[in-house]
Protein backbone atom coordinates (compact mmCIF):
# COMPACT_ATOMS: atom_id res chain seq x y z
CA UNK A 1 0.00 0.00 0.00
CA UNK A 2 1.39 3.41 -1.01
CA UNK A 3 1.81 6.33 1.37
CA UNK A 4 0.91 9.89 0.36
CA UNK A 5 1.95 13.02 2.27
CA UNK A 6 -0.60 15.85 2.15
CA UNK A 7 0.77 19.27 3.18
CA UNK A 8 -2.29 21.53 3.37
CA UNK A 9 -3.32 24.20 5.87
CA UNK A 10 -7.07 24.10 5.15
CA UNK A 11 -8.50 21.39 7.44
CA UNK A 12 -11.51 20.76 5.18
CA UNK A 13 -9.35 20.33 2.08
CA UNK A 14 -6.93 18.13 4.03
CA UNK A 15 -9.77 15.89 5.19
CA UNK A 16 -11.35 15.62 1.72
CA UNK A 17 -8.00 14.66 0.17
CA UNK A 18 -7.34 12.18 3.01
CA UNK A 19 -10.76 10.57 2.62
CA UNK A 20 -10.50 10.29 -1.18
CA UNK A 21 -7.01 8.82 -1.13
CA UNK A 22 -7.82 6.58 1.82
CA UNK A 23 -10.80 5.16 -0.06
CA UNK A 24 -8.47 4.50 -2.99
CA UNK A 25 -6.34 2.34 -0.68
CA UNK A 26 -3.51 4.73 0.17
CA UNK A 27 -2.02 5.37 3.57
CA UNK A 28 -2.10 9.13 4.18
CA UNK A 29 0.14 11.35 6.31
CA UNK A 30 -1.19 14.84 7.08
CA UNK A 31 0.74 18.04 7.71
CA UNK A 32 -0.85 21.44 8.34
CA UNK A 33 2.15 23.40 7.04
CA UNK A 34 5.55 23.00 5.42
CA UNK A 35 7.43 22.69 8.71
CA UNK A 36 5.29 19.72 9.77
CA UNK A 37 5.72 18.26 6.29
CA UNK A 38 9.51 18.40 6.54
CA UNK A 39 9.40 16.71 9.96
CA UNK A 40 7.29 13.91 8.50
CA UNK A 41 9.63 13.50 5.52
CA UNK A 42 12.56 13.05 7.88
CA UNK A 43 10.72 10.09 9.46
CA UNK A 44 9.02 8.41 6.48
CA UNK A 45 9.23 8.48 2.69
CA UNK A 46 5.87 8.71 0.86
CA UNK A 47 5.48 7.81 -2.82
CA UNK A 48 4.16 11.31 -3.62
CA UNK A 49 3.67 14.65 -1.85
CA UNK A 50 0.60 16.85 -2.40
CA UNK A 51 1.63 20.38 -1.49
CA UNK A 52 -0.37 23.55 -1.01
CA UNK A 53 1.70 26.63 -1.83
CA UNK A 54 -0.03 29.27 0.29
CA UNK A 55 0.15 28.33 4.00
CA UNK A 56 1.08 29.98 7.28
CA UNK A 57 4.14 28.95 9.33
CA UNK A 58 6.01 27.62 6.25
CA UNK A 59 4.60 28.04 2.75
CA UNK A 60 5.02 25.60 -0.11
CA UNK A 61 7.86 27.44 -1.85
CA UNK A 62 9.87 27.50 1.38
CA UNK A 63 9.07 23.80 1.89
CA UNK A 64 10.43 23.03 -1.59
CA UNK A 65 13.62 25.05 -1.00
CA UNK A 66 14.23 23.58 2.48
CA UNK A 67 13.56 20.03 1.30
CA UNK A 68 16.19 20.48 -1.38
CA UNK A 69 18.66 22.10 1.03
CA UNK A 70 18.21 19.26 3.55
CA UNK A 71 18.38 16.56 0.87
CA UNK A 72 14.99 15.13 1.86
CA UNK A 73 12.81 13.18 -0.53
CA UNK A 74 14.94 13.94 -3.57
CA UNK A 75 13.30 11.30 -5.77
CA UNK A 76 9.76 11.74 -4.50
CA UNK A 77 7.40 13.57 -6.89
CA UNK A 78 5.72 16.69 -5.54
CA UNK A 79 2.40 17.84 -6.93
CA UNK A 80 1.28 21.32 -5.94
CA UNK A 81 -2.44 21.80 -5.39
CA UNK A 82 -2.99 25.54 -5.26
CA UNK A 83 -5.17 28.51 -6.02
CA UNK A 84 -1.97 30.53 -6.52
CA UNK A 85 -0.97 32.60 -9.51
CA UNK A 86 0.81 31.30 -12.59
CA UNK A 87 3.99 33.01 -11.34
CA UNK A 88 3.74 31.11 -8.05
CA UNK A 89 3.27 27.84 -9.93
CA UNK A 90 6.31 28.57 -12.13
CA UNK A 91 8.40 29.21 -9.03
CA UNK A 92 7.25 25.88 -7.55
CA UNK A 93 8.22 24.05 -10.75
CA UNK A 94 11.67 25.70 -10.70
CA UNK A 95 12.09 24.50 -7.10
CA UNK A 96 11.37 20.89 -7.98
CA UNK A 97 7.60 20.36 -8.10
CA UNK A 98 6.60 17.97 -10.91
CA UNK A 99 3.31 19.67 -11.66
CA UNK A 100 0.71 22.07 -10.30
CA UNK A 101 -3.02 21.43 -10.14
CA UNK A 102 -5.55 24.23 -9.66
CA UNK A 103 -7.92 24.55 -6.71
CA UNK A 104 -10.67 23.56 -6.68
CA UNK A 105 -9.30 20.19 -7.72
CA UNK A 106 -11.13 17.40 -9.47
CA UNK A 107 -10.61 14.67 -6.88
CA UNK A 108 -11.00 11.80 -9.35
CA UNK A 109 -8.18 13.30 -11.43
CA UNK A 110 -6.13 13.75 -8.26
CA UNK A 111 -6.63 10.09 -7.29
CA UNK A 112 -5.62 8.97 -10.79
CA UNK A 113 -2.50 11.13 -10.67
CA UNK A 114 -1.51 9.76 -7.26
CA UNK A 115 -2.07 6.23 -8.54
CA UNK A 116 0.29 6.93 -11.47
CA UNK A 117 3.03 8.22 -9.17
CA UNK A 118 2.54 5.40 -6.66
CA UNK A 119 2.53 2.47 -9.06
CA UNK A 120 5.03 -0.16 -8.01
CA UNK A 121 8.13 0.01 -10.15
CA UNK A 122 9.43 -3.25 -11.56
CA UNK A 123 12.46 -4.60 -9.73
CA UNK A 124 15.75 -4.14 -11.54
CA UNK A 125 17.12 -7.31 -13.03
CA UNK A 126 20.73 -8.19 -12.23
Amino acid sequence: MATVLIVEDDPDMREIERAMLGCAGHDVMLAANGREGLEMLAAQQPCVILLDLMMPVMDGLTFLAERRKLGLAEGIPIVCVTAGTENLKKQALRLGARECLPKPTDFEDLCELVAQYCRPRPAATP
